[in-house]
């Protein structure tokens, strides 16, 4: 990829990008590559960033988002315009980076607390994740290492992705309510674990 690693952006998709999406990804899976192109260009540094949550450097995290978009390049033409374009890539990244994982016998991740402190990891959208980034960094980290790799994702996903949690339920194959009791009970012990981030829920 052509493009420098600490050059990734994250905005929120609005409604009139989504309707977009959906002609794009028609037209490209009708085979215009034009059309691939500009969903790439529009998308690589939020399936970066999200990738880069995941494994262990960013070279690795460039190989797997350059695996994703041939992925989605050959599952195209089976997309489905009711599903936002990109909850459908963050899905496909998700299993990438899950079979990357197993070829690789699990090679270990990267951890919440460094996922915020890599670059961009500040452009938070809740005040929760400027908390859990915040002075008390010892205890931060020792908390955020308590938690699940499940619960680690669905935190980075609601608080640093922005995504709510219909979105995240698709990305992870997890029902809403699950969504909502993991990242419920997430917060709740990270709570108990930092007392003094009284506002974490």
């Amino acid at each position: 990829m052509d493009r420098p690693p600490n050059s990734h952006s994250h905005e929120p998709v609005i409604p009139a990008e989504r309707d977009e999406d959906a002609v794009l990804a028609r037209r490209a899976g009708a085979g215009e590559a034009e059309a691939f192109g500009a969903l790439y260009d529009r998308y690589v540094d939020q399936v970066y960033r999200y990738v880069y949550y995941r494994v262990r450097n960013e070279a690795e995290a460039e190989d797997v988002t350059s695996d994703v978009f041939m992925r989605a390049l050959r599952a195209i033409p089976r997309y489905e315009p009711r599903q936002a374009f990109l909850a459908w890539l963050y899905r496909i990244a998700r299993n990438a980076v899950i079979d990357r994982s197993r070829r690789q016998q699990a090679r270990p991740q990267v951890s919440f607390e460094d996922a915020l402190a890599h670059p961009m990891g500040d452009r938070t959208v809740d005040p929760n994740t400027e908390l859990l980034a915040g002075s008390d960094a010892t205890a931060v980290r020792a908390a955020l290492r308590k938690l699940t790799a499940l619960q680690q994702e669905i935190i980075v996903l609601r608080y640093v992705e922005g995504f709510d949690t219909k979105t995240i339920s698709k990305i992870t194959g997890k029902r809403d309510g699950t969504i909502r009791g993991i990242e419920f009970r997430a917060l709740k012990e990270l709570r108990a674990l930092i007392p003094s981030r009284e506002s974490l829920s």
